[in-house]
């Protein structure tokens, strides 16, 4: 895992996160993965087939936009000093857990996870903005701004291989 140094410091000083994810977080779990046009791989939970068309020459970047997760944080009590580093963990935890059940299928070596975790609490919008884990490959035109982490102060990062 690829992280920049306010996700390394929040991951050290994480406790275990709550067990389980919220409702909508654990359906996207539970749904699993498709294949979606040209081999995509996508979140099964996300992938509507008469809303996308995703060229074989821009795979990564359509995975991209499919597969973009809320993780609610709101019961990690967004007040406590324990907030960032347990809702790092649960993130983690959850693109973890879904890269995990990806093995096997077509392109699954590839497969890699975005952790994004704002830590800009002085934003009037800190205590409902969640994490968002993103899922894509390196095929096709894909996302290349995960190349530098350290590129972005004000959130805690992470690129998990597959």
């Amino acid at each position: 895992m690829k992280t920049n140094a306010t996700m390394r410091t929040l991951l050290a000083a994480a406790r275990p996160a709550p067990p389980g994810f919220p409702p909508d977080v654990q359906d996207t779990l539970d749904a699993g993965w498709t294949i979606g046009p040209n081999g995509a791989l996508l979140l099964a939970a996300h992938w509507r087939r008469d809303r996308h068309d995703i060229p074989a020459d821009a795979l990564g970047e359509g995975e991209h936009e499919v597969n973009d997760v809320f993780v609610s944080l709101r019961d990690l009590a967004p007040g406590s000093p324990e907030f960032l580093p347990r809702a790092a963990a649960r993130c983690v935890a959850f693109a973890d857990q879904m890269l995990t059940g990806s093995h096997g299928l077509p392109g699954s070596t590839g497969l890699l996870a975005t952790v994004s975790v704002s830590t800009d609490a002085d934003d009037e919008d800190f205590a409902i903005q969640g994490g968002t884990v993103r899922f894509f490959t390196r095929r096709g035109t894909h996302p290349d701004w995960y190349e530098d982490l350290e590129a972005f102060p004000h959130e805690a990062l992470a690129v998990l291989p597959g």
